[in-house]
């Protein structure tokens, strides 16, 4: 059975090739958009087009609707930005607020490989307590990595023992106390970009999405 993905992000879509071969490789369809729209019709036309959506971008106003409804009715993956998520969240007024996620404080995580400047991290995946989601999976890489957190959701990815979240030069959080990933129902939401072709290449990140992809399918409790 041949499935949809709907990758919706500013970028182009070269920009997550690597991403894009993944999922075909599992029999998914993948579109690319800029964009969702507002119009009832074309969400319930989508509700029923696309089985995965993967919202690697923050919403705008337009959008909201689009994202209100769908993340009730499919799986999802979202990628927030951690600004725009950080400045709203102290007014309640971002949309993951109502689904329990916020930040108060952006704490950018590092490993002790990452030197000045570097945005990459490199996780081990033999510690994570969810297995099915790392079958075959030896290593994430991921950047522009930032720690969030949540009551109710489950902890998919955290840090390791060289894995630090830090505000400016002092360590806020360090090892498992890092997290990284975090599900709920059909959502799965992402402080960091593993989705991209640099971070996709050299790593397993391909296949802990694969396996992401058909657990959520399979398992997804939605919500209303």
């Amino acid at each position: 059975m041949e499935f949809t993905a709907l990758v919706i992000s500013e970028k182009e879509p070269f920009y997550y090739r690597e991403l894009e071969e993944a999922l075909l490789s599992i029999d998914f369809q993948v579109e690319f958009i800029n964009e969702l729209e507002s119009d009832l019709s074309w969400i319930s036309n989508s509700e029923f087009k696309y089985d995965v959506f993967f919202l690697l971008k923050e919403p705008t106003e337009n959008e909201l609707p689009a994202v209100s409804s769908l993340s009730k009715m499919k799986v999802m993956f979202i990628q927030p930005d951690p600004h725009f998520l950080q400045s709203k969240s102290k007014k309640s007024l971002h949309w993951l607020n109502a689904k329990g996620v916020h930040i108060d404080d952006i704490f950018y995580v590092v490993d002790d490989e990452s030197k000045d400047g570097d945005t990459f991290i490199t996780i081990h995946t033999d510690s994570m307590k969810n297995t099915a989601f790392f079958e075959d999976v030896g290593r994430i890489i991921a950047k522009n990595a930032y720690h969030i957190s949540s009551r109710g959701w489950e902890v998919v990815l955290h840090g390791t023992k060289n894995t630090k979240a830090m505000a400016g030069e002092l360590i806020t959080r360090a090892g498992r106390d890092v997290h990284l990933v975090l599900k709920k129902d059909n959502l799965m939401v992402f402080s960091c970009d593993i989705f991209s072709n640099d971070v996709m290449r050299g790593s397993d990140n391909g296949k802990f999405l694969q396996n992401a992809v058909e657990l959520m399918l399979k398992g997804a409790d939605f919500v209303d």
